[in-house]
């Protein structure tokens, strides 16, 4: 497993997540990186690919077992930071939302993921949870 951490308490995984970077991301997999490795602020390495939009390294890390749940330090899942950092875009949430992500999980504000995009006025992001009776 690698020993390369940061201030931050990010592994060369969350950095590959950051950057949509595939091949750091499976080099960093093969040498032992949990898909899971929290950071100092309790970020996943899926937490920031959803943050970034690396849909890519996003699914590379679902293929490999991350779990789509964890919390941050603030109670949002992977799912919330999706949708908060959308910008209209779905593919992250779709996927998420296929590898059975909660779009009803309340975050420590008791803020949900589909409550969220409901909120976001600038961006139709609510469409991506269409199929959820209100």
């Amino acid at each position: 497993m690698s020993t390369d951490i940061d201030p931050e308490g990010r592994f060369a995984l969350h950095y590959a997540a950051l950057r949509d970077d595939v091949a750091a991301a499976r080099r960093a997999l093969l040498s032992g990186e949990s898909p899971d490795q929290l950071d100092a602020h309790g970020f996943t390495p899926l937490h920031l690919a959803a943050q970034e939009g690396s849909l890519a390294v996003a699914d590379v890390l679902l293929q490999h077992g991350a779990a789509v749940d964890l919390e941050n330090e603030f109670g949002n899942t992977p799912l919330f930071i999706a949708v908060f950092n959308s910008r209209g875009r779905g593919d992250l949430i779709y996927l998420l939302r296929a590898h059975g992500a909660d779009p009803r999980h309340r975050n420590l504000a008791g803020q949900t993921p589909v409550g969220l995009a409901k909120l976001i006025g600038n961006y139709d992001v609510a469409r991506f949870f269409a199929d959820l009776p209100d």
